[in-house]
């Protein structure tokens, strides 16, 4: 199932940019709110005035306020902050009306129909599982699952 996201901005109440995308299956809601921030802030940085940035995914914000992160869109984000120090990403409740998050998930419904598909890197453990549906669909299963999980040991956990 693909996985809608979208960002709009608002300029004194009036919604001024809408933009709607989709990644495609075996992605998760994290990698999605990551990619609606790092699209939001490339949108952004062609401004030069403060901008402020609201989302309603608190673990996006947290990632990207680690430091020691080995996530790569994490580190995306990150150095697009670095570069463009006028813009501010801040956290706001899910579904307690605000107009811009509210407006923003709606758009994201409709992503999953007329977005654009943006291409995501897998992170391992989200490649373990799509292999293990690969292979349990095809009916191969000869020890591929014991290969697998010393080849991914941080999310045998996760899948098996």
């Amino acid at each position: 199932m693909e996985t809608g996201y979208s960002y709009c901005a608002f300029e004194n109440g009036i919604k001024v940019l809408e933009w709607k995308g989709k990644l495609e299956k075996f992605r998760t809601v994290f990698q999605t709110e990551l990619m609606r921030l790092k699209e939001a802030i490339i949108r952004t940085s062609q401004r030069n005035e403060i901008t402020k940035i609201w989302t309603d995914s608190l673990s996006s914000v947290m990632a990207v306020l680690d430091l020691n992160t080995l996530h790569q869109l994490v580190r995306d984000i990150q150095s697009l902050l670095t570069q463009n120090p006028n813009i501010l990403v801040r956290w706001v409740k899910a579904h307690a009306g605000y107009q811009g998050n509210e407006e923003a998930d709606t758009l994201a419904k409709k992503a999953i129909t007329e977005g654009v598909v943006m291409k995501a890197l897998n992170p391992r453990c989200e490649l373990k599982q799509h292999l293990q549906e690969l292979i349990l669909k095809n009916g191969k299963i000869f020890g591929i699952m014991e290969i697998l999980d010393v080849l991914f040991k941080k999310c045998s956990k996760q899948f098996t």
